[in-house]
């Protein structure tokens, strides 16, 4: 499943720098000095900087993190966030706008995972199924979430606890992710 989930996110990378490049040029986010990431292409001009989803050259261990909370990881969340480093995404899946979550270097993704750890606590506090966020939408309170059990991708409302599949796979999500500008 991890080799699916890193062919499917290659593709959607690939779309989104077409896509997104062919329109605008590269993209430019803002340059902190302290927040460095090997997804930066050049030096900063104007306080900004360009930059490309960037692939680590040996993925994040994620041990520390399954052991902590005494659950094994699924292996799509494990291949989505520790392969490579991105700005979020902005992109849409079947009309639902949504960015895509991932970490922009290494210390973003301990914050990640510090957050996915939260989010996997109140999950169990609240007696619900475990799931790990990969996207957010523009209600707060409502995320893209992988199914930590099945694999699934949910639409998971957190007030509520409902969910609703969007797909079967992260695989079968990230090919039917659409672009957006930035």
């Amino acid at each position: 499943m991890s080799d699916q989930v890193l062919s499917a996110l290659e593709q959607f990378f690939l779309r989104w720098q077409r896509d997104g490049e062919g329109r605008r040029g590269l993209p430019l986010c803002d340059w902190e000095a302290d927040w460095r990431s090997p997804c930066e292409l050049d030096e900063p001009r104007e306080g900004r900087v360009a930059w490309r989803p960037f692939q680590r050259e040996q993925a994040a261990d994620f041990t520390a993190m399954a052991n902590a909370l005494e659950l094994t990881l699924h292996p799509s969340a494990i291949a989505l966030f520790g392969h490579w480093f991105s700005r979020p995404l902005p992109c849409s899946f079947k009309g639902l706008r949504i960015e895509l979550i991932l970490p922009w270097n290494d210390a973003d993704l301990d914050l990640l995972k510090e957050n996915l750890i939260g989010h996997l606590l109140m999950l169990r506090k609240l007696k619900r199924a475990p799931s790990l966020f990969i996207a957010t939408t523009r209600n707060e309170m409502t995320l893209v979430s992988l199914d930590n059990e099945s694999g699934q991708v949910w639409l998971e409302w957190l007030d509520s606890g409902r969910r609703l599949t969007l797909a079967p796979s992260l695989p079968a999500f990230l090919a039917r992710l659409e672009t957006l500008p930035q």
